[in-house]
């Protein structure tokens, strides 16, 4: 059990999970300064790497939860360690009520098998965080690590990790595992190529505008 400190690289790796360097400094240090000068409400905070950041561009985040009292707090390529380094960072300022969550698949994509353990251990580490120092949280949902086209040689080690997630999420009486993937497949199962920015990773305007339908009676209902 990590202590009531902010964690440390050291402290993870005592935990188990693989922490080969640490980055996005930048991107942490914008989001304080923002919090200083401009305190954020009790609020839906979205937290991750960059499927959430990705959703700010041209405002769709904004449109897509017009109304709710949402914050984007993504930030680069996140990975689930960098969640747990910059968690005091991230999620208490904004006194959340609700935390959509989604992180893991980067920790696959760089370290595969121990990606997996990363995610999945690193996740319940996160919501011990939210138990300790996020008190008025009362839902945290995790966002399914999903496949895209450019990671198919993952697609193994992404249903790993999933399978270990959501029974983890339907016994811990806080978090909600979110299964969007069908939303993404073809009629054959496998990820849709016009979903998908050129890149063949991160999603499009429109699919983000389909996500963005599909959580929000979730939120709503938080």
């Amino acid at each position: 059990m990590i202590d009531s400190n902010p964690i440390t690289v050291d402290d993870l790796r005592a935990a188990g999970l693989t922490v080969p360097f640490v980055g996005f400094e930048d991107e942490i240090a914008r989001f304080r300064e923002q919090d200083r000068l401009r305190p954020p409400p009790g609020a839906i905070l979205f937290v991750g790497d960059s499927d959430i950041r990705f959703w700010n561009f041209d405002d769709a985040f904004a449109a897509d939860f017009a109304g709710l009292p949402a914050l984007n707090r993504g930030f680069g390529g996140a990975r689930t360690w960098e969640s747990l380094l910059y968690f005091h960072d991230l999620v208490p300022p904004s006194r959340p009520r609700s935390i959509v969550y989604c992180c893991g698949d980067n920790d696959i994509a760089k370290l595969k098998a121990d990606g997996v353990f990363n995610a999945f251990h690193g996740f319940r580490l996160f919501l011990d965080r939210v138990k300790a120092h996020a008190p008025s949280v009362r839902k945290v949902f995790y966002l399914a690590i999903h496949p895209s086209p450019a990671d198919e040689p993952l697609w193994g080690f992404i249903e790993q990790a999933n399978e270990l997630l959501r029974p983890f999420c339907d016994s811990s009486g806080l978090a909600e595992f979110v299964d969007f993937k069908p939303l993404l497949l073809d009629p054959q199962g496998r990820p849709r190529s016009d979903y998908f920015r050129p890149d063949r990773l991160h999603f499009t305007r429109e699919f983000y505008r389909r996500l963005g339908t599909f959580l929000r009676p979730k939120l709503e209902s938080a």
